[in-house]
């Protein structure tokens, strides 16, 4: 109960804001605004908390409660075979005058993680490969808060902006193994930009993030129990580590930065050029704290924008990649007994490469009350795995392409709908693996399933609907539904969601 009365709060301090100069905003101006393929490609400006000025026109509140149901039987097995969750969002921006711009959103969620195995922790993608994890695994119930708010200040020709925010997540089983997940993330990004020549902004921005995840790991069952692996990367483990600890640390930091600069009036062109660092060590609780290994990440963003107009139609290119490079560090013990373990070196085995670039398009044509969007979009993706002794490798090479197709249509001053339907396809043009095949069968066996999806082609399709409209209790009502399908050679994944909330 008091989990929903702390949430129930800060929706009400969210909706309690009551800005007087924007009372008669315009209701499908705000609703066109929000689903604006244009707006959204824009809004990788506002990466820079500073840029957040100026990059809507309305002030605008939003609640919902939502829920979502997946089945992905085509999925890494460290994920699970699908999640079924609800909850509840509110966010708010709020235009205060000209040259001052808030923010903020509160959100809580729950729900469970289907047939997770090989691993027992929580947030797989930031920790992994460091990972406990056994063959059994099963149904991985979670809960999850989030608060993040920022303001933004315009003084003369600078703009300067600050924003926080806020994660914590529990995720737990209850029957055999039972893990427990305790994680907090916390980020704060500061920026500013300056108006130059009366056309263009030059901004910077800084940020960084605190990480934390406490893992215990017990078993009720005097039967016995599976054996517990301290994973290393592509199915290698830590052998003298594995089977004996059941708790662990991790602590991470992320910091970052990046430059950035667009056009002042109406962002019709903008160029942003990022990059982070993350470190994460793993520590093992019972033996005070001994550092097991380590993760030493750096990632290279960029994305840049064009945008034109002529009369009624919109036109736009655009291009995103990224480039990110994982190592793993793990730390070498003397075992002198069971209950004292001794550092005596460190070794890198792990790296994992991702590379990445996207080029999209956007036209926009239609009236006000009634527009069409396309974007169709074409990229490359690279990734490369490798565990160094012994000798482990995945190498994969793709393709992705595909558009999707957006129609809003206001039919009065009360109703307004938004459909998109999207179709892509991912073709794996080259790939490689080698698996270190003297391990247990059922690791390689998993490692066999997790490659079989990894470099599989698929297509996708999607359907995303919104209806907005006013009942005689509630003005400014909506509903939503979404569906996407994906088909593999071998089978499908779908996800269904659903929500209902308000706008103002």
């Amino acid at each position: 109960m008091r989990h929903f009365l702390s949430i129930s709060i800060l929706f009400s301090s969210l909706f309690g804001i009551h800005i007087q100069g924007q009372i008669n905003d315009s209701v499908t101006g705000k609703i066109r605004e929000r689903y604006s393929y244009e707006r959204i490609l824009k809004n990788s400006i506002t990466i820079n908390p500073a840029s957040q000025l100026g990059a809507r026109k309305y002030n605008m509140t939003t609640f919902n409660v939502f829920t979502e149901n997946s089945n992905t039987p085509n999925e890494l097995q460290q994920k699970g075979k699908g999640r079924s969750l609800w909850g509840a969002e509110a966010n708010t921006l709020q235009i205060l005058n000209e040259k001052t711009t808030v923010w903020g959103n509160a959100s809580y969620s729950q729900g469970k993680n289907k047939q997770m195995i090989w691993n027992e922790n929580a947030d797989y993608d930031i920790i992994y490969p460091y990972v406990a994890a056994d063959s059994v695994g099963g149904n991985m119930k979670f809960e999850t808060y989030q608060f993040s708010g920022g303001y933004s200040k315009k003084i003369n020709t600078y703009t300067l902006g600050i924003m926080a925010s806020y994660k914590a997540t529990l995720s737990y089983r209850d029957i055999d193994p039972r893990p427990k997940n305790t994680t907090a993330n916390f980020s704060l990004a500061l920026g500013a930009n300056k108006l130059m020549f009366q056309k263009f902004r030059i901004g910077m921005y800084a940020d960084a993030e605190k990480y934390t995840q406490k893992h215990y790991l017990s078993f009720v069952s005097n039967q016995g129990y599976p054996m517990i692996y301290n994973m290393n990367g592509l199915g290698n483990y830590n052998e003298l580590l594995s089977g004996k600890l059941r708790q662990a640390y991790y602590e991470g930091w992320s910091y970052g930065g990046g430059l950035q600069i667009f056009e002042a009036d109406n962002r019709n062109w903008y160029l942003n050029l990022g990059i982070k660092k993350f470190n994460l060590d793993k520590l093992l609780t019972e033996y005070s704290d001994l550092n097991a290994s380590k993760i030493d990440e750096q990632q290279f963003t960029f994305s840049a924008g064009k945008f034109f107009s002529s009369g009624k139609l919109v036109w736009g290119i655009l291009a995103e990649g990224n480039s990110t490079e994982r190592k793993g560090t793990e730390n070498l013990f003397l075992n002198e007994n069971s209950r004292n373990y001794i550092q005596i070196g460190s070794v890198e085995k792990y790296k994992r490469q991702f590379n990445n670039i996207i080029f999209k398009g956007l036209l926009k044509m239609g009236k006000e009350e009634s527009q069409s969007s396309f974007l169709p979009f074409f990229g490359w993706l690279q990734e490369k795995e490798k565990y160094s002794s012994p000798s482990s490798k995945i190498e994969l090479s793709k393709l992705i392409y595909g558009t999707d197709y957006q129609w809003i249509k206001t039919f009065n001053a009360n109703q307004t709908l938004s459909v998109l339907l999207g179709i892509s396809a991912t073709n794996v043009y080259q790939k490689d693996r080698l698996f270190n095949i003297s391990g247990k069968p059922a690791i390689n066996e998993m490692l066999q399933e997790n490659y079989a999806f990894l470099s599989s082609d698929f297509w996708q399709a999607k359907l995303d609907v919104q209806f907005h409209f006013s009942v005689p209790m509630v003005k400014n009502v909506f509903v939503a539904g979404k569906m996407m399908y994906t088909h593999f050679q071998n089978g499908s994944n779908t996800v269904f969601a659903a929500s209902i909330g308000s706008i103002f």
